[in-house]
């Protein structure tokens, strides 16, 4: 019989697909694990909002998702709190004390744990900042994270109630603009033409169109692009849009195309905003609350921009979109490299001295 001390608990911040693969992986090594999350629902994004398909191979959301919350629900070594932030963190790797807050109640919790992994998220940007699109004054100019919801009812429409003949995807919203956000999401060019695809299966008689800046589909979700043109006839535009109009009855969308160098104007029923990846709040207050640096965009700094679970920070590890924008894909394969760390790091605490 072994006489060495259990291993102590990994905390877990959020409970997206990095925090969950995190949390899952750690209880799978028979850790225990205090899961926090923000909101009541776990899964994040792809729940909130939630996404019909999952770029690049349109497999439902629920088949990637549903395991995970279903595994962390179901363990026994996973305490979750729900609608709730880590609100303070004190002492030094092995051990922690971090105050958890019911974002509810007011209700305070402290609780004792020897690592930490990081994986608060990201936020859609919020396009009402760019006054150029008209969104959330033109009923009919939405987010691709709206979209997501309309495609998983197995139903888009108007305002009015009348099915889109003339939609168009506006990429870049909120991100490769400096009079925004100037980075790249990396994400959303795959996403809007996977959705467009939705919406010609969908919709047979819809017309998309894709206004675009460059098309990033990076890596296997090159086979997007070639597929949404060849299979389902959706048209790309290369341009910039300079104002979209509500004339009352459609959208007036205005711009210049880049490769003809010339002005366009199209007339469309609904215009879908591809809003860019922004850190959010959750992982502002995570980040003061627990010590740890910022880029200059606001999301989470590792110690070297390589090795994203590296917080710089002793006991403390990275996971997900709070440092970068990325895939589901991405996060989840993060969750897991940040759990392997965390495990490490509670397990060479509890190791006999001497130990190999």
């Amino acid at each position: 019989m072994s006489n060495s001390a259990p291993d102590p608990a990994v905390l877990v911040v959020g409970a997206g697909p990095a925090g969950l693969r995190a949390a899952a992986d750690l209880a799978g090594l028979g850790i225990r694990v205090v899961l926090v999350e923000k909101r009541a629902e776990l899964g994040g994004a792809p729940i909130r909002w939630r996404y019909k398909t999952l770029a690049p191979e349109q497999r439902p959301t629920e088949e990637v998702m549903g395991p995970m919350v279903r595994a962390v629900e179901s363990s026994p070594r996973i305490t979750i709190h729900r609608d709730a932030l880590v609100d303070g963190l004190e002492g030094s790797a092995g051990s922690f004390r971090a105050r958890i807050r019911a974002t509810g109640t007011g209700a305070v919790e402290d609780v004792e744990v020897g690592a930490m992994v990081v994986a608060t998220g990201f936020e859609h940007f919020d396009a009402s900042l760019d006054p150029r699109y008209e969104y959330g004054r033109a009923p009919n100019v939405i987010g691709i994270h709206e979209l997501e919801g309309m495609l998983s009812d197995g139903r888009v429409a108007c305002h009015d109630g009348r099915a889109p003949k003339r939609v168009a995807f506006i990429f870049c919203v909120g991100s490769r603009d400096r009079a925004t956000n100037p980075w790249c999401c990396t994400v959303c060019c795959g996403v809007s033409i996977k959705q467009g695809i939705e919406l010609k299966e969908l919709l047979k008689d819809v017309e998309v169109y894709m206004i675009y800046i460059d098309v990033r589909t990076f890596g296997l979700w090159e086979d997007l692009y070639w597929e949404s043109m060849e299979k389902h006839g959706i048209n790309f535009i290369r341009g910039r849009v300079s104002q979209v109009f509500d004339t009352g009855k459609q959208l007036l969308v205005k711009g210049e195309d880049t490769l003809v160098r010339g002005p366009f104007e199209v007339l469309m029923d609904m215009v879908v905003l591809a809003v860019g990846i922004s850190p959010g709040e959750g992982t502002a207050q995570a980040a003061k609350a627990v010590g740890l640096n910022v880029n200059k965009y606001g999301f989470l700094q590792p110690r070297h921009p390589n090795v994203h679970f590296d917080s710089g920070k002793e006991g403390v590890f990275l996971a997900g979109a709070c440092v970068a924008p990325m895939s589901v894909e991405e996060a989840i394969l993060g969750g897991s490299a940040a759990a392997m760390q965390a495990a490490k790091a509670v397990r060479d605490l509890t190791a006999p001295v001497g130990a190999a």
